[in-house]
């Protein structure tokens, strides 16, 4: 077996993380670190969420102990915790470091209440201004640009873009071929013109590899690049996924029925697709006025 603090090194060493992902890890690191993972009970992570509220908000510090700046965490900065945690222990499960019958111990913890937060969207004008930028950015490989465009074409999840791998990608049919979603079923994705451009100027003559490649073979890391991209756009703090509602959100006002969005998005069910069915104070007044002049 292997103690916490082991995983979470190698958990960082495999990939690139931003500095609030890696305060988070530090803090469990801190915790629990030497302790094993099958040693880890639900208990000690209610504990050592109290310690976290008390706290407060963690600085990352490289090779430091996490600091306490003293301003009071969130109940959705908490959940972030408690996943972050859990993604710990699947990592460790796809190194086969866990017995099979293992339940990780955020399993069944309480998430903190969040207040209802409205559904935040990229509108297509941001997303050009976006496409825009990174391609000032992101000249010499010009991913990002591509990247932002599927995303908000097709409105898939930025883990099924990343996991693309070119014999997925079928240039001569116009689509893309997502083996499973989240929902467990896999889909096939019709492209845009646009999209089908930035693919082909991608594209590798090996079908093995991956669409969106980083180093040494691994899945692109843009994060820092995109946030990068988000500033200099005028468009801080915007996160990748809402792409994803931008894509619902453009289909719904421009008339596309819930099922064909639900279609498209890999929705199991209605209700994931109704969150798009809104509109805007601007479209809203252009129906009254049609209506009541």
């Amino acid at each position: 077996m292997a103690t916490l603090d082991v995983v979470i090194d190698a958990f960082v060493a495999s990939r690139e993380f931003d500095k609030a992902t890696l305060a988070r890890l530090r803090f469990w690191s801190e915790q629990f670190g030497t302790k094993e993972l099958v040693d880890i009970t639900p208990e000690d992570v209610d504990n050592a969420l109290v310690v976290l509220a008390e706290r407060g908000r963690l600085q990352p510090l490289r090779n430091q102990p996490t600091q306490a700046s003293g301003k009071p965490l969130s109940g959705a900065t908490i959940n972030r915790y408690i996943t972050q945690l859990g993604s710990v222990y699947r990592y460790a499960r796809r190194l086969r470091l866990l017995p099979r019958a293992h339940v990780p111990p955020t399993k069944g913890i309480e998430k903190a209440p969040e207040p209802p937060n409205p559904e935040r969207y990229l509108r297509p004008d941001e997303v050009e201004r976006l496409i825009k930028v990174a391609r000032l950015l992101d000249q010499r490989w010009g991913r990002l640009p591509a990247l932002i465009t599927l995303a908000f074409h097709t409105g898939l999840r930025v883990g099924n873009l990343t996991a693309l791998r070119w014999k997925d990608v079928d240039l001569e049919a116009g689509t893309l071929k997502v083996n499973k979603t989240k929902n467990g079923r896999p889909l096939v994705a019709p492209l845009s013109a646009s999209a089908l451009a930035e693919l082909v100027e991608l594209s590798a003559q090996d079908p093995e590899r991956l669409v969106f490649e980083g180093r040494n073979g691994r899945p692109y890391s843009f994060r820092r690049l995109w946030a990068k991209v988000c500033t200099e756009a005028g468009l801080p703090g915007r996160n990748f996924h809402q792409l994803r509602h931008g894509c619902g959100s453009a289909m719904a006002q421009a008339g596309i029925g819930q099922a064909q969005i639900m279609a498209i998005m890999g929705h199991r069910t209605l209700s994931a697709s109704a969150r798009y069915m809104h509109h805007s104070t601007d479209d809203k007044r252009a129906v009254v006025q049609k209506v009541f002049g």
